[in-house]
């Protein structure tokens, strides 16, 4: 009983141990990121890093962390950070963000709330920490932007996986559910279109290939969009459908060049949506209903439209309908 007594000891002493060591390392190891990223493009500083959950958990609580990019003008900060690993598996964590938190992009700010935002990720056991997979899920979710427009979504999903078959490639999944656009581009669209003021559901299912792996490294080595493949992406609103599938590569100025094909299901509903959106004006919407009603016909289909949406030289159309700028990938 007494030798028992000592192995439980031994191995208690040992185990806290290797906690407090684990603890330590983990809390240097975050702090030195920090520090590295001094006088690069990349800044980021915090007001505070505190590691406990002792014994069988590394909590981790960054205060106040912020994050910006020089080069590109985006940033992320928020009031505290959270990452929680088992002690046994200190590859696989779980994030938690706060209710609020603020995105910045070239042009404007944008403040995140939600009911709850939290997220899993998996690393590639190595010196290199690569990314293998992440998951997120938020719910009741509201995007506001200082430019003054704001969408909220009842849940926002996204899930992410190294391709098999390609070294910098990773699978994407991404949807939202019962999302409300804008109030400004609601009451454009009121008077146009009986359809709900809240979008069913938008989904992506598709695969992106990167310039560089999603390490420890990013902030040297800041991985670019190569090439978007779109495996199926779909918009449910009342009794309008949008499915598509396709490719699209940035060109050297990062501007989207390609195709997606297509599927419109009662495709009427979708243009007073255009004309909404300043993407086509009013003017011109009976001349861009004539021009779906042809291509529609030649299918012998009339309500629905199979139309390719092409980015080309800078500029997108939806068959031969131009819609303005092609966005940009990176």
């Amino acid at each position: 009983m007494r030798a028992l007594l000592w192995i439980i000891l031994v191995a208690a002493a040992l185990w806290g141990g290797y906690w407090f060591a684990g603890a330590k390392a983990t809390e240097q190891a975050v702090s030195g990121w920090f520090a590295e990223q001094d006088g690069r493009p990349v800044a980021a500083q915090h007001q505070g890093i505190a590691v406990r959950g002792f014994p069988n958990r590394f909590d981790l609580t960054i205060t106040q962390p912020e994050i910006r990019d020089a080069e590109t003008g985006t940033g992320w900060s928020a009031p505290f950070a959270q990452i929680f690993t088992m002690t046994w598996k200190p590859w696989h964590l779980i994030a938690a963000l706060p209710q609020e938190q603020t995105l910045s992009l070239p042009g404007q700010d944008l403040t995140i709330s939600s009911t709850v935002m939290q997220g899993s990720l998996v690393l590639v056991p190595g010196m290199d920490l690569t990314l293998d997979r992440l998951s997120t899920e938020s719910d009741g979710i509201t995007v506001r932007s200082s430019a003054g427009w704001a969408v909220s979504a009842t849940s926002a999903n996204l899930a992410t996986r190294r391709a098999p078959d390609s070294a910098m490639g990773h699978q994407i999944w991404a949807e939202l559910t019962t999302v409300t656009p804008d109030a400004a581009f609601r009451m454009a669209l009121s008077p146009l279109s009986d359809l709900p003021e809240q979008i069913e559901r938008l989904r992506l299912d598709g695969t992106v290939t990167l310039s560089a792996p999603v390490d420890r490294h990013l902030a040297t080595t800041r991985p670019d969009l190569q090439a978007l493949t779109v495996k199926e992406a779909l918009l449910l609103w009342g009794d309008l459908t949008v499915s598509g599938k396709g490719d699209i590569v940035p060109t050297a100025d990062g501007t989207a060049e390609g195709r997606i094909d297509i599927r419109i299901d009662n495709w009427r509903k979708l243009v007073p949506v255009l004309v909404a959106a300043g993407l086509v004006t009013p003017e011109v919407s009976e001349t861009v209903t004539r021009a779906m009603e042809l291509m529609a016909a030649q299918d012998g289909t009339p309500d629905v439209l199979d139309v390719p949406l092409v980015f080309a030289s800078g500029r997108m159309s939806l068959g031969h309908v131009p819609l303005g700028p092609a966005p940009r990938l990176r």
